[in-house]
């Protein structure tokens, strides 16, 4: 009877466990961008913000849309070396992995970079 008890038990407890890991891993990620348009001046510098949460993250990604235009990835966290010709010199990111923000910076605007610029925590195309 001893060991019905300490054998049901431990199966309690390493469901427990198991569904413990379970929710953490499947606690909903999510990326929060500042919603309001930002217009600048030609050759004016902005940062557009990126606040992100998750559990596991495969990385952090910006995208943009041209009007009429799939996304297309700009720049990773992992490779700031294969930003489009259009935006070199004037793109990079800031990644704080303390307070989980993924900025992107862009200097010296110009018209074509109007565009909706979208943060990911996966790659999505």
């Amino acid at each position: 009877m001893f060991y019905n008890c300490l054998y049901v038990c431990l199966h309690i407890i390493l469901l427990i466990v198991f569904l413990s890991l379970l929710l953490e891993m499947t606690r909903a990620d999510s990326v929060t961008q500042s919603s309001h348009p930002i217009v600048l001046k030609q050759r004016e510098s902005t940062i557009i913000q990126c606040a992100y949460e998750t559990a596991l993250a495969n990385g952090l990604f910006w995208y943009i849309q041209d009007p009429n235009q799939a996304p297309q990835l700009i720049l990773s966290e992992h490779s700031q070396e294969d930003i489009p010709k259009r935006f070199q010199h004037r793109l990079s990111a800031s990644h704080n992995k303390t307070e989980k923000t993924f900025h992107l910076n862009i200097t010296a605007a110009v018209l074509s970079d109007s565009a909706t610029y979208f943060c990911a925590l996966s790659p999505t195309l």
